[in-house]
């Protein structure tokens, strides 16, 4: 895997995180989550995630990396405890983020963080931990709810940085999808065939496959996180219509709608 990729996995992950701590925290009845809901939450939304680069194949079929849960209990006064061995980065970072907000609010209720930090766990290991946190302020405890991502660093590669212009081309795209493909590999000067190979070499697939592959992304951050209508989701991402949209879900990757929670539609 590129790091292209690498790092477009982890911005679409992180933003999902937000996305739930901002939709728990407006929720009208926060004060009541249970633990257990929180926990079900966050796997849902990283799950649902980590099963749809999959079906992308964003993340290789071949790419190896460990995925490990973990519930961090904080008490203002014995610290963070947990039933694993915590990295001492983690530790660190979790404990400033958690003192910070408790220090900032002398109220009451509950308040949610979304996490994310990044540290190499071993000399070649690279740690990402993506959860979120919920603070009970009245009690000044805090319990947190991560995912572990680790993998080596041997198979990422570094070496995609002259295909950068790629992400302007991209941009380009997004602001007039209109724009024929073979006009866009002219902008630097290529052959329509050099533009392709290195869009399979840069996104891991030709031009237009990639952009579509966004837009399934952004459609599952839609019917997670909205409460739209899924043929307002049709219009809003420029499909030509619900059966064009239905078909990559469906046929051409084979992630049915079915397998995407709906927060403010369904029961986790």
């Amino acid at each position: 895997m590129n790091v292209k990729l690498l790092s477009l996995i982890e911005r679409r992950v992180n933003k999902a995180i937000q996305l739930l701590s901002e939709f728990l925290s407006n929720s009208k009845n926060h004060d009541d989550l249970l633990e257990k809901q929180v926990s079900g939450y966050t796997d849902v939304v990283i799950e649902t995630h980590i099963a749809l680069f999959k079906a992308l194949d964003i993340v290789p079929h071949d790419f190896l990396y460990s995925v490990r849960e973990i519930q961090i209990h904080y008490h203002p006064d014995s610290g963070l405890s947990s039933n694993i061995q915590l990295n001492k980065k983690v530790i660190s970072y979790l404990t400033e983020v958690i003192e910070a907000k408790l220090d900032k609010s002398s109220g009451s209720g509950y308040s949610f963080i979304p996490l994310h930090l990044n540290f190499y766990s071993s000399f070649s290991d690279l740690s990402t931990v993506f959860g979120l946190c919920l603070i009970d302020h009245s009690a000044k405890t805090a319990l947190s709810f991560l995912h572990e991502f680790t993998l080596n660093t041997r198979q990422i590669n570094f070496n995609t940085y002259n295909l950068n212009y790629l992400d302007n081309v991209l941009l380009k795209f997004k602001l007039d999808p209109s724009v024929n493909i073979r006009n866009l590999s002219k902008i630097n000067n290529l052959s329509y065939q050099q533009f392709q190979k290195d869009c399979r070499q840069y996104f891991g697939t030709t031009f237009y496959d990639f952009t579509i592959k966004l837009k399934m992304m952004d459609v599952v951050e839609d019917l997670i996180f909205s409460k739209l209508m899924i043929k307002e989701i049709v219009y809003k991402h420029r499909f030509a219509e619900y059966s064009n949209m239905y078909k990559f879900f469906h046929r051409t990757y084979h992630f049915p709608f079915k397998n995407i929670t709906r927060l403010y539609l369904d029961k986790v």
